[in-house]
């Protein structure tokens, strides 16, 4: 690469730096302003721009919030109270950043699974995470049900598409949840050092392991 574009490219790096360093380092730990809050202020600002463009959908700011509130509407009629864990095990999909985002405005923490993992590392870091219940898809579903004997404890599995079993069918469940952002008093007494989402280790030198990811950090 010539050296006049490195620096270009270096540059406009440094000053996007530099500005989202300008906007986060007045969040305080002690804050009760949470990643949704900002979220929702970005989907007030743009609600009809485009938000995320996936395999050929593309939705706007407003319906991307939608689907995040039937998420969070989910939540609440499950009963996951604030500080509880949802584990999220499917690959990337265009539903895949309204789940967390959603389930961050009912206060519930999101641990990300990674959609490769298999076997005792999947049980293992489903059990690490002490996860409420387990939401797969088509994909990962089988995954799971093979895992499914190494759990310290059963887990209750929601999918995104045809249930089976005793699989939860999440896709019928959504549709009588309301698209209207829930109460704010769902997440009160929430701070921004509280923890927003979980994340694991690679695990090449041993099991995965959790990383605590906080609002302040999102």
């Amino acid at each position: 690469m010539p050296l006049k574009t490195r620096l270009q490219r270096e540059w406009r790096f440094l000053r996007g730096l530099n500005r989202t360093l300008g906007r986060v380092k007045s969040i305080a730990p002690d804050s009760g302003n949470l990643i949704c809050d900002d979220l929702q202020a970005a989907v007030e600002a743009w609600r009809d721009s485009p938000a995320i463009t996936f395999e050929g959908r593309t939705v706007s700011y407003g319906e991307l919030d939608a689907i995040a509130n039937r998420f969070a509407h989910w939540g609440r009629g499950l009963g996951l109270r604030r500080g509880q864990t949802v584990a999220l095990f499917m690959p990337n999909r265009l539903e895949y950043f309204a789940i967390w985002y959603g389930l961050s405005k009912i206060g519930v923490v999101t641990a990300l699974i990674n959609n490769q993992l298999s076997g005792l590392a999947l049980s293992h870091c489903l059990s690490i995470a002490d996860a409420a219940c387990v939401i797969v898809d088509a994909e990962t579903a089988p995954v799971f049900e093979a895992a499914r004997p190494l759990l310290d404890k059963p887990l209750q599995q929601w999918i995104l598409g045809p249930a089976q079993g005793d699989q939860r069918d999440l896709v019928q469940a959504l549709k009588s949840c309301s698209q209207l952002p829930p109460d704010r008093s769902a997440r009160a007494d929430l701070h921004a050092r509280d923890t927003a989402l979980l994340i694991f280790t690679s695990g090449t030198t041993g099991l995965p392991k959790a990383a605590r990811i906080s609002h302040v950090r999102a």
